[in-house]
């Protein structure tokens, strides 16, 4: 299978989402495509009589005017779910977001993406580095989380000896590994909330470096990211909060116990409405955006 080339950037796309009725003009499509042969005949160094059709064939290009609607789609998408969409609107490029949902249906649902939070004042710490002993010190408890992604589905898992707690929790296809792992760091700490747990150490153990980078950073974009970062400082104002950083498959009990409990999530059929969660940023530009 060939591996798609990447796209052209934004300076060919820049703001597509309010002139891509023009890519449906043939003067337009005709411009764009002696443009789009240009850079293909100087990346091959073809003869002057190979049709355009063949090069975008070898280069596995797609034509720019579909490359362009596509993009605006994704655009369209992207400012709805940051709540920037002027909804019930007459103007002749705003037809794009109807137009995608009828084609996709499942792009209506919410997406994991919010407006920027900034975050200065976490209670809880962050250790990115492998510990020496995988084990519970005093006046400590540990909880190990872990996420699994195969094609059945999509589950996370939780695990804690010293608290008694085991949780599998199953998601769906649409949902990412990054987005299971960070639900299981989350349900973990609803799990000590529940438990009303106070003056105590508290160690969630993670083999997700990602999602610990993402609760880090001091800008928040993702819907998930920030349901977790609030149910981390929920618990954090009672107890002294630590996410673990650990290698995975590593032989440790409780992160081999974290992640069958998450394959047995991800085993599980989904019952219900999908998707059970908002559906990854990834999903905005797929294959299937491109028009026909």
């Amino acid at each position: 299978m060939k591996k798609e080339r990447p796209e052209c950037g934004p300076s060919i796309t820049y703001g597509s989402v309010v002139w891509w009725p023009r890519t449906q003009l043939s003067t337009i499509k005709s411009k764009l495509q002696s443009l789009q042969r240009l850079a293909s005949v100087a990346a091959t160094g073809c003869m002057r009589t190979t049709p355009s059709a063949a090069l975008e064939f070898l280069l596995n290009l797609r034509p720019l005017n579909l490359v362009i609607q596509k993009e605006a789609k994704a655009a369209a998408l992207r400012l709805r779910a940051n709540g920037l969409w002027k909804q019930n609107t007459v103007t002749t490029h705003s037809r794009i977001l109807q137009d995608t949902l009828k084609e996709i249906p499942i792009l209506d649902a919410p997406m994991d993406r919010t407006p920027c939070h900034y975050v200065f004042d976490r209670d809880y710490n962050i250790q990115l580095t492998e510990e020496s002993k995988d084990s519970s010190g005093v006046n400590e408890v540990r909880i190990y989380t872990d996420g699994s992604k195969t094609s059945q589905g999509t589950g996370a898992g939780v695990f804690s000896n010293d608290l008694n707690i085991k949780i599998s929790t199953t998601l769906d296809k649409l949902n990412t590994i990054f987005q299971a792992e960070c639900i299981g760091i989350t349900k973990a700490a609803q799990a000590v909330a529940a438990r009303d747990v106070r003056d105590i150490n508290i160690k969630i153990v993670s083999d997700s470096a990602s999602v610990l980078q993402a609760l880090q950073n001091n800008t928040i974009t993702s819907v998930l990211i920030l349901e977790c970062h609030n149910a981390l400082q929920s618990i954090a104002r009672k107890n002294k909060v630590t996410l673990q950083w650990i290698k995975g498959h590593s032989n440790s009990l409780g992160n081999d116990v974290a992640d069958e409990l998450a394959k047995r999530g991800s085993a599980t059929k989904v019952y219900g409405p999908e998707p059970l969660l908002p559906i990854p940023v990834g999903e905005l530009s797929p294959p299937c955006l491109t028009p026909h």
